[in-house]
């Protein structure tokens, strides 16, 4: 009896329900995404924002699209959950524009490497206009995609930062991929290829620290392959591979046009240097330094390593312009270079 009463109140609470409601709706459900969802937007999954507390670290790379080597990497941060920043060159944006759309849809940032990678110190006022305007208007047009970063080819900008116009990034970590490229490499074999992707991303993943910016070419097979050991091992670490301006607003710290950027340190008290000590407890911090030695030369090397890749010669009485320092060595740049040299021999002005 009890059964048959429930089924009754059942069937005329049904009844009731679509006298209300009129109708039942001729109308197809809708689809995911457009209202037919019965999960509220505000319990939707969602990725906490990111914050100063985050070990943030930004990859970025240069000189493409390429269709193939772009993608793998992205395939490798869509795999990880990453983000990395690309500044594109003019020439290489029509022929790409899906690829640049998916780094977009990514979450991805796109940044600018002018128009034709020309050195912008050897350009004419109108040349280095052209080379900064005409990718930030093709990339507009055919993707809708604003680039807010200017990365400078060979990251030469001396005395043209403000007519650049936008913010100008460099890097603080140099994986000199290209120096490692197949093309150049013709007679290597696939265990001294293997040994030296290693070695990169031994390099990388041991020196990386919280605010860096990574250097990297998205225009290799190498490169690409190269990613395949790099991001999970920075993941692996704990850190986040996020955008340049993700990491700088996470970090507290506004983009300026005109200004250069190499890493940023969120969590260094004020009143402590900017860098890590060096030998004789003597902090180095960030601005210009003077070369100090008995007559001899310092080497400016590729990497922190003695036996590392010498890219430059000072002599003293040089000056230099310190970007970070750690375990006794300054990264520096110079009027033609940027690497490491042992920071014992730097005076500051």
């Amino acid at each position: 009896m009890i059964k048959k009463y429930f089924a009754v109140l059942t069937a005329l609470m049904i009844t009731i329900s679509m006298v209300l409601g009129g109708c039942v709706s001729d109308k197809p459900p809708a689809a995911e995404g457009e209202g037919g969802s019965d999960i509220a937007p505000e319990t939707l999954t969602t990725e906490p924002p990111l914050t100063r507390d985050d070990k943030l670290i930004a990859l970025t790379f240069d000189d493409g699209p390429n269709p193939t080597h772009t993608n793998h990497i992205l395939d490798i941060l869509e795999k990880h959950n990453s983000k990395a920043t690309f500044f594109i060159v003019g020439y290489n944006i029509e022929k790409n524009v899906d690829t640049i759309k998916r780094a977009h849809s990514m979450g991805c940032e796109i940044g600018n490497h002018t128009d034709s990678h020309k050195t912008l110190t050897k350009c004419t006022a109108s040349e280095l206009r052209e080379q900064v305007d005409t990718p930030n208007k093709t990339i507009k047009e055919l993707t809708g995609t604003e680039m807010k970063l200017f990365r400078a080819p060979g990251g030469s900008f001396k005395g043209i930062t403000e007519d650049v116009g936008m913010p100008l990034i460099q890097w603080s970590i140099d994986t000199n991929d290209w120096r490692s490229k197949d093309a150049s490499h013709k007679g290597r074999t696939e265990a001294e290829r293997n040994a030296e992707l290693k070695r990169i991303a031994d390099y990388v993943i041991g020196n990386a620290e919280k605010g860096d910016i990574v250097l990297m070419h998205d225009i290799y097979a190498f490169t690409a392959d190269l990613c395949e050991l790099i991001i999970p091992g920075l993941v692996e670490k704990g850190f986040k591979l996020v955008t340049v301006s993700e990491m700088y607003e996470a970090y507290g710290e506004k983009l300026k046009d005109g200004e250069v950027y190499y890493s940023i340190e969120p969590e260094v008290p004020s009143t402590a240097p900017s860098f890590a000590y060096v030998s004789g407890d003597a902090p180095l911090q960030s601005g210009k330094y003077t070369v100090k030695t008995n007559g001899g030369a310092l080497n400016v090397r590729a990497e922190p390593k003695q036996d590392a890749y010498v890219i430059e010669k000072l002599s003293s009485g040089d000056t230099v312009t310190v970007i970070k320092s750690s375990n006794g060595w300054a990264l520096v740049e110079t009027e033609s270079s940027k690497g490491w040299v042992n920071a014992a021999y730097l005076k500051k002005n």
